[in-house]
């Protein structure tokens, strides 16, 4: 028997399971990632960041697979219906990218 995909959550219903109690974020920032990358920047500075570690970021896929490798002990990311949500544990910084 096979069973439907899963459905993705959105980015509020992440945010306020994550949150648990906690304050919910004020504000998330939604960024294309295209725009981010011709920048060269985006609000959480992970294009730069991981660009410093020589890890190149060409879409979502590769935000993703950065951001979950098993050395990033403070970036957390969660693919969702909108993008990918990336969470700053250190700071508790929200940004949701999208293509």
């Amino acid at each position: 028997m096979t069973g439907l995909p899963r459905q993705l959550q959105t980015l509020g219903e992440l945010v306020r399971r994550h949150a648990e109690g906690n304050d919910l974020p004020r504000h998330v920032p939604h960024v294309r990632l295209a725009d981010a990358l011709a920048r060269g920047d985006d609000p959480l500075h992970l294009i730069p960041y991981f660009a410093d570690l020589g890890r190149r970021i060409d879409n979502l896929e590769d935000l993703l697979a950065a951001c979950t490798d098993p050395g990033e002990e403070e970036i957390q990311a969660f693919r969702v219906d909108e993008g990918v949500a990336v969470f700053l544990a250190v700071d508790g910084l929200w940004a949701l990218f999208t293509r």
